[in-house]
């Protein structure tokens, strides 16, 4: 069973003189609760297994410590921290004597935590890197309601980071939305929806560095799109790796009715960027969905499927104009390519399409194979990103265009 945490940021309130933050009665969905503390209602909601309270020297320690404390408990400890808040000058050791009386009014582990105040990149950084070092796995949520204002950019941000390198699930990201009372009922906002546009920025750039459209699935699911609907996203992907486009436009096909109508949820600011991502399934023709693969592909720069896509869009294009079956290996594709080769020798294309045949032709070889090319012009080509680049969008342009 996954450990949960619940982190919680602690500041300087300061509208109540006992209790710093005003006492508000918050509304959670199973029932209201009371208090100054917006993290220590939550926690009570929540149930999570620890606690995580980060704060800088100044926070107001004292006043939550005091919020727990019972009478005349651990009061020499208590009276040094309030001295010590005052002077701006709370220390660790001063959390720990305090965090054994914090642990039994809350009633599971809890970690009081110094963290600074984050005015510098430098200290941005520092606050990520504590929280990333006392959260090493398990799931996790986030109270963003006290602190800095800056401090919950830099809690969600660290909720992000945390996904990345620690692998644990982000539960919830929640809010005390103090300024949204009314007749003294704060309500509690849940702001999931950042964190899944998060996700879908990130999911966008995955695809845009690996042409891989399964990774859209997971996210259409969560906002109402039906699984078996996107999984073709994962299956077209899975086709398109092994270069069977058919099948990967027949899937795709099969998906793109989802985007007829308005999406759910975060998945709904990303639909016009999706359907376009996924309109080259709509071309006509084979070697139209070639074409747009090697033009995307090249776009990522990935060479050897731009390289790919491209020379089996120039057979099939041959197949096509010769009333050759593109699909049939050995009477469509390999005929078509020995009558195009024979084409080539015999001075039948223009200069510039039997120059531009050969270096796609061989690139393509070379690429595939993992051998570096006979010709030496091309061998030169391939020793620099940008000329590669440059060789291969001219030669299919003279090719395809």
């Amino acid at each position: 069973m996954n450990r949960h945490t619940l982190i919680t940021f602690l500041g300087k309130g300061a509208r109540d003189p006992n209790t710093g933050y005003r006492s508000t009665t918050y509304r959670f969905a199973d029932r209201d609760r009371s208090g100054a503390f917006f993290g220590l209602l939550l926690a009570q909601h929540l149930a999570p297994d620890r606690l995580l309270i980060l704060g800088t020297r100044s926070s107001q320690w004292d006043l939550l410590v005091e919020s727990l404390a019972g009478s005349g408990e651990d009061e020499e400890a208590r009276l040094a921290l309030m001295e010590a808040v005052s002077e701006g000058a709370v220390t660790p050791r001063l959390l720990e004597r305090v965090r054994p009386l914090m642990e039994r009014a809350v009633g599971i582990p809890l970690t009081p935590c110094l963290i600074p105040f984050g005015e510098a990149q430098d200290e941005q950084l520092a606050i990520l890197d504590t929280i990333a070092t006392h959260v090493p796995g398990g799931e996790v949520s986030f109270d963003l309601t006290h602190g800095f204002r800056h401090m919950g950019m830099l809690g969600f941000l660290s909720a992000f980071m945390l996904e990345r390198i620690g692998h644990l699930r982000v539960r919830g990201l929640w809010y005390g939305a103090l300024d949204m009372s009314r007749d003294n009922i704060t309500p509690v906002v849940r702001l999931d929806g950042l964190s899944a546009v998060r996700h879908w920025i990130e999911a966008l750039s995955h695809f845009e560095a690996t042409g891989d459209y399964g990774v859209f699935a997971s996210l259409l699911v969560a906002d109402g799109v039906a699984e078996d609907k996107a999984r073709c996203l994962e299956e077209a992907a899975f086709h398109e790796r092994t270069f069977n486009l058919l099948d990967a436009v027949r899937k795709l096909r099969t998906f793109l009715p989802v985007l007829d109508t308005p999406l759910g949820g975060a998945s709904g600011l990303f639909q016009a960027v999706l359907l376009r991502h996924l309109e080259w399934s709509r071309e006509s023709s084979l070697d139209a969905y070639q074409k747009r693969l090697s033009r995307a592909y090249l776009h990522m720069g990935d060479f050897v499927r731009a390289v790919i896509f491209g020379w089996e869009a120039v057979i099939t294009r041959h197949c096509l104009a010769t009333g050759r079956d593109p699909r049939d290996f050995a009477l469509g594709r390999k005929a078509a390519a020995e009558d195009l080769d024979a084409d080539v020798r015999n001075g039948i294309r223009d200069r510039d399409f039997v120059q531009a045949y050969w270096t796609i032709k061989n690139l393509r070889n070379s690429l595939a194979h993992g051998n570096p090319p006979k010709d030496k012009d091309l061998l030169r080509v391939l020793k620099s990103e940008q000329d590669t680049r440059r060789f291969i969008t001219e030669s299919l342009q003279r090719l395809l265009d």
